[in-house]
């Protein structure tokens, strides 16, 4: 039974080449590389969790358009000091161009990167499979 539901986020602009948005946690929360990410909150749906995550972890509200990558996966964890059954769902957000991000408390750093940057900060693999999804979502438009 699934405990927990999250969104991750791969905010990209395609102007003028692709570019992902990664944000670096801070040391007291793994200090990894990934996507904006979050918990859906009890009534609130997964889109919607993705636009206010979106917005509390890097302040960007214009954005294109929100895609379900049709991508999810579960997995295992420690949520304060509890172990859950977890379920992430992948989304991606089209920005006009690459922005200034104003980092929430969780995160110490940005970058927006090229696919090949973005495989080598990437820590985990299901991060990994979302990417490819967006890439080859992009590659169709």
């Amino acid at each position: 039974m699934i405990e927990r539901t999250n969104v991750q986020i791969f905010v990209y602009t395609t102007k003028p080449t692709l570019k992902v948005l990664i944000l670096k946690r801070i040391p007291e929360k793994s200090g990894y590389w990934q996507p904006p990410c979050g918990g859906v909150n009890k009534g609130e749906s997964p889109i919607d969790a993705a636009r206010r995550e979106l917005f509390e972890e890097t302040g960007i509200v214009h954005k294109e358009s929100i895609i379900d990558l049709d991508y999810s996966f579960t997995y295992r964890e420690s949520k304060n000091g509890v172990m859950m059954d977890m379920m992430d769902i992948c989304f991606a957000a089209e920005v006009g161009e690459i922005t200034k991000v104003e980092l929430s408390h969780e995160h110490e750093e940005y970058s927006w990167c090229t696919e090949t940057e973005a495989r080598q900060y990437l820590k985990w693999e299901h991060n990994v499979k979302a990417l490819d999804k967006l890439v080859d979502l992009v590659k169709e438009i």
